[in-house]
């Protein structure tokens, strides 16, 4: 089998693998921890810590079953028992022989007919009270969905978690109250499950390992048969025979199904990778429009801030072109003064040059009329000039000889006329030739004022 070349492939230590050995088994499945651990705890049915064989076998079974999404249950089921690990009930000496699967019928429908003779039973007193019986029989009412006598594992799970006792407690009183393996409870049974979950609940005590007599339901009680030894033991062999026979079977139908499942999930990881494939495109499509989009984004981002700039120069340039309008304005007033201060400075230029005209005009008479006044003083500057000189002369010739110089007396221009000077006997006097030096002066000054007048008109 193939979970037998598994476990002798872990090197198992006198037909035992430990915990260490299996883990990394169990955490190749890939299962969350918890279910793991509930795999083991079923698996490991006499709770020492390591998994012979046919534990093994099991642990795998339920690994394989979680792998299909199928729950592990709370209990093991009859057919995943192992023959060796099954409790047998203390009851008096015969030991009874129930199927609990379609195989182990077959084992006993082809062994030889021994007669079976009914064994007579103590009456006992059962442990469940009627009181807590009619209670119980009233939960399992709501809890049988399908209302045919049974309820499952599924169906009482919720009832036997909100317990809070844990899981492997929970597992032993399902096998003790399934006395006939079938993986369901009757009304009695499930009655009795809630009574030892109580009994540990309120007072604390463990459920046994094995059920006493008082605890056996009524009904299972009234069903004891008695088997001769060697048909006991018969029985047991063909039941480990075919109760394994069975799990293998089942465990082979199940490797089918796995290996259909496995086509199946190879076909939908098939999918999952063209998706993935396309997912990554599409991503790679989003990472370029992102890429495109951020810049975008940073182009609005420059064109925002160009566009404030541009706003605030044009807010600038409008207060500049508010300042030149008013300067312009300002401007405009004060040309319109310069104009009128033109035109006046106009009018009184025109005025100016209207003076200066006539100005020149008189300049232009002024000087036509000095000219001959200046030709007439340069005339009488030179007759000045000659009698200045002749009054030098005389003025020597008298200093030499007063009498002499009145002989060389000659006529003399004055102002175009020539005047004869007579000679007397008589010295001159003191008054005549103070009255020429007085006539000399007065030309002089005449010929001065004409000369300043001109400079004053040039």
């Amino acid at each position: 089998m193939k979970y037998d070349i598994i476990f002798d492939s872990l090197n198992p230590v006198n037909g035992f693998l430990s915990g260490d050995k299996v883990k990394p088994v169990l955490l190749n499945s890939k299962l969350p921890v918890d279910v793991l651990g509930r795999v083991w705890d079923l698996s490991d049915s006499d709770h020492d810590g390591l998994l012979d064989r046919d534990e093994f076998a099991v642990a795998m079974f339920l690994v394989y079953r979680a792998l299909e999404k199928e729950p592990v249950p709370l209990s093991l089921a009859p057919a995943l028992v192992p023959p060796s690990k099954r409790k047998k009930v203390n009851v008096p000496p015969p030991v009874p022989c129930r199927p609990s699967s379609p195989s182990a019928k077959e084992s006993r429908q082809n062994l030889p007919h021994v007669p079976i003779l009914p064994a007579k039973m103590p009456s006992v007193k059962w442990v469940v009270s009627p009181a807590d019986k009619t209670k119980y029989d009233e939960i399992f009412m709501k809890t049988d969905k399908d209302q045919d006598g049974y309820v499952s594992g599924l169906e009482v799970k919720d009832i036997f978690l909100t317990t809070g006792l844990p899981s492997n407690t929970l597992a032993h009183i399902w096998a003790l109250c399934d006395t006939n393996d079938c993986g369901k409870l009757t009304k009695e049974q499930f009655a009795l499950a809630l009574h030892l979950i109580n009994q540990k609940l309120t007072k604390g005590i463990d459920p046994p390992q094995v059920l006493t007599a008082e605890m056996m339901p009524p009904s299972d009680s009234t069903q004891k048969v008695t088997v001769p030894g060697v048909l006991k033991y018969t029985c047991l062999v063909c039941w480990s025979f075919r109760e394994k026979s069975g799990v293998e079977q089942e465990i082979k139908e199940k490797e089918e199904s796995i290996t259909q499942r496995s086509s199946e999930v190879q076909e939908l990881e098939d999918e999952v990778d063209k998706e993935s494939t396309k997912l990554q495109k599409l991503q790679e499509q989003r990472q370029e429009v992102q890429e495109v989009l951020s810049g975008l984004n940073q182009q609005k981002n420059k064109l925002e801030e160009q566009l404030n700039d541009i706003r605030q120069k044009c807010g600038d340039e409008i207060q500049l072109i508010s300042s030149l309008k008013e300067e312009i304005t300002s401007q405009a007033t004060q040309i319109c003064t310069y104009e009128e201060e033109l035109s006046k400075a106009q009018e009184e230029l025109s005025r100016l040059h209207q003076e200066t005209w006539e100005l020149e005009e008189r300049v232009e008479a002024s000087r036509a009329q000095l000219e001959p006044m200046q030709e007439s003083l340069q005339t009488s500057q030179q007759e000045i000039n000659q009698v200045k000189t002749k009054l030098s002369e005389l003025q020597e010739c008298e200093e030499q000889n007063p009498v002499v110089w009145r002989n060389h007396l000659q006529p003399v221009v004055i102002n175009g006329k020539v005047e004869n000077f007579e000679v007397s006997n008589s010295e001159p006097t003191i008054s005549d030739d103070s009255k020429d030096r007085e006539s000399l002066s007065e030309k002089e000054e005449t010929v001065n004022e004409a000369a300043v007048r001109l400079c004053d008109c040039k």
